[in-house]
């Protein structure tokens, strides 16, 4: 992919996080992480070219901290590829340890295109994909401690988990991974001691910590929840910024269910939810919202143009935190409690995601890098990049047909991969049962993991509309998991039959 495939853009989102001040990429709404250590590859190229004397110091427009060259995005990617390798190299050693397992387990990783091609992504999608390989290497060495996990395992999880909330606000619900998997282990412990007469010393003993794990991984969760949120407003707490939540900007993009119901329902739903609330902002954008069905169809961005003179005429600058915090009134209107037609919507669009394949997000990605040619002001620093210098929309769209390997798993919708899960799950629990192993803690942290990358695909259905990249999270659980249950099947069942050698001879 380095050799003939030019990086991806994730539209202007990532261009944002690239240039930006990370301060005001934050204040825009955009998590932490991405727009500090996206820029330490591209900051380092270019102190060794000046020191090099290969090359001089590039301007920027004033309002982007840094300059862009086809050698500093060369060195972003290549640095998102080795930290993907890293974090699969520790997963796949920390599943199984048997050579030829992971050597398998190896090639099945590199046959899917999905990961590889977000780490061939400028955004902060890329970033949180790589972060939470990591995380899950760590949950796993968490579930499979026995006894007691020494505290270095809890600080690890915790860093980890820490930086992944950083990456993305929807990995917030990350926080319940852990916990999940710990009840899930103490109530399959549970069943098994009422259905075993006699159940085994390691069974009795596993069963008692595991609510007691479960407390401190939501603690730590918690705590790293309270820390990310804080991160951002103390270092912008010497600056006239203020980080906030701009949930209701998001969610006018899923207002757009709005101009797919009938006129009178539509209405009647406007009406119903500006009779409820009393904030008089937001009484204000719902009539706003009913006049703007009324001219033609519902837009976001002609929606956004229109509410900040609405509701601060006069104003010569728009106070932006405060219409954030009109439109997070008005989104909550909608929320709390969600009504029934949004709830549809988001029910159709949580379908649509479960049908899809790995081959369409791959694709939608290079179809967010052509974005550029349609807006080219929006990203004026990226005209001189070899993406967009020498390719145009047509190459770009065409280059994953040209390529197999982004097709390899063609045909595999998400339905059908879970499908294939249960039975790597069903196979884990007759190996366990056959060789008489304890395998509740393993097949509970699997369950969690696809149990949260559901809940957050779900979640974004609910605030935002659909795109095929959004499925990334419920699609990167179940590979995970699934490679979690083919390895640790394989490695009881390989280190059975090796002990039975032994004993033989």
């Amino acid at each position: 992919m380095i050799a003939k495939v030019p990086p991806l853009w994730r539209d202007a989102d990532a261009y944002n996080q690239l240039t930006r001040d990370p301060l005001i990429s934050t204040f825009w709404g955009w998590q932490t992480a991405y727009g500090y250590l996206s820029k330490v590859p591209l900051l380092l190229t270019e102190q060794i070219e000046l020191s090099s004397g290969h090359a001089q110091l590039h301007s920027h427009p004033p309002s982007e901290v840094l300059a862009l060259s086809d050698s500093g995005i060369a060195s972003l990617i290549i640095a998102q590829h080795l930290a993907l390798g890293i974090s699969a190299l520790g997963f796949i050693r920390a599943i199984t340890s048997v050579f030829w397992l992971r050597l398998v387990l190896s090639l099945g990783w590199a046959s899917n295109a999905l990961f590889y091609t977000f780490a061939h992504c400028v955004g902060s999608e890329s970033l949180s994909l790589i972060l939470i390989v990591f995380l899950v290497t760590r949950g796993v060495r968490l579930v499979q401690s026995d006894g007691e996990p020494g505290w270095s395992k809890w600080y690890l999880f915790a860093i980890t988990l820490w930086l992944c909330l950083l990456s993305r606000q929807i990995n917030g619900l990350l926080i319940f991974l852990l916990p999940a998997a710990f009840v899930l282990v103490s109530i399959q412990l549970r069943i098994a001691k009422f259905f075993n007469a006699s159940p085994t010393q390691k069974t009795l003993r596993a069963e008692s910590p595991s609510l007691r794990h479960a407390i401190v991984a939501m603690a730590i969760g918690l705590a790293c929840v309270f820390l990310g949120g804080s991160l951002a407003k103390n270092l912008a707490s010497k600056t006239k910024l203020h980080p906030h939540s701009r949930l209701g900007y998001t969610f006018l993009w899923r207002l757009q269910f709005l101009n797919t119901l009938p006129p009178e329902a539509r209405k009647s739903l406007l009406n119903k939810l500006t009779d409820r609330t009393r904030s008089p902002e937001t009484r204000q954008l719902l009539t706003l919202l009913s006049q703007v069905q009324d001219e033609g169809s519902f837009s976001p961005a002609l929606f956004s143009a229109r509410a900040a003179p609405l509701l601060f005429p006069g104003e010569t600058t728009v106070p932006w935190e405060k219409v954030d915090l009109a439109l997070n009134g008005m989104a909550f209107a909608f929320l709390v409690p969600p009504s029934p037609e949004l709830l549809q919507a988001a029910r159709i669009d949580f379908g649509l995601a479960r049908t899809i394949s790995a081959t369409e997000i791959t694709d939608h990605l290079f179809e967010m890098t052509t974005y550029f040619f349609e807006h080219p002001d929006g990203m004026p620093s990226c005209a001189s990049l070899v993406t967009f210098r020498d390719y145009d929309t047509e190459k770009i769209m065409r280059m994953p047909s040209q390529f197999p390997y982004f097709h390899l798993w063609k045909g595999l919708t998400y339905n059908r991969a879970l499908l294939i899960w249960l039975v790597s799950l069903a196979g884990l629990i007759i190996v366990g049962f056959k060789r008489k192993v304890n395998v509740a803690p393993i097949a509970g942290f699997g369950i969690a993991l696809v149990a949260v990358g559901t809940l957050m695909v779900a979640i974004t259905c609910l605030l935002s509309e659909s795109l095929p990249r959004y499925a990334l999270p419920m699609w990167q659980m179940l590979l995970l998991s699934f490679w979690l249950f083919v390895g640790q099947a394989g490695d009881r069942l390989v280190k059975r039959r090796s002990s039975q050698t032994s004993v033989a001879t």
